[in-house]
């Protein structure tokens, strides 16, 4: 059996995600104004971000209505009274953060617009 050894703090160069900013649990807004919902991470190697619906399902960017921005805070834009949706502005999210070695899931938010 071979072993092979790592200078110490050589693990430590390594880090599975972890939150530096947590979304909240709940979101209001109104349909004006839209909102940004914050889900900062860090993690070695960075984790990407990704929404996912309540149920942990994937949440798709829908142009004009929602989307994850680089930072991995999700946007919901300015609408119309007229465009409001259920499944979108009154729904429950999740921010998931994941890299090679591991990941995380916020709390439920509970978003209202």
């Amino acid at each position: 059996m071979n072993f092979k050894t790592f200078p110490d703090g050589y693990a430590e160069c390594f880090r599975g995600p972890s939150f530096t900013k947590e979304p909240p649990n709940k979101v209001v807004f109104h349909n004006s104004s839209g909102a940004i919902v914050p889900c900062h991470v860090t993690g070695v190697p960075q984790p990407t971000v990704q929404w996912t619906k309540g149920d942990w399902t994937h949440l798709p960017n829908i142009p004009g209505l929602r989307h994850t921005r680089q930072d991995g805070s999700l946007v919901f834009q300015p609408f119309r009274a007229e465009e409001y949706r259920q499944d979108i502005h009154g729904a429950v999210y999740r921010c998931v953060a994941t890299n090679s070695f591991g990941s995380i899931g916020s709390t439920e938010v509970h978003v209202r617009g």
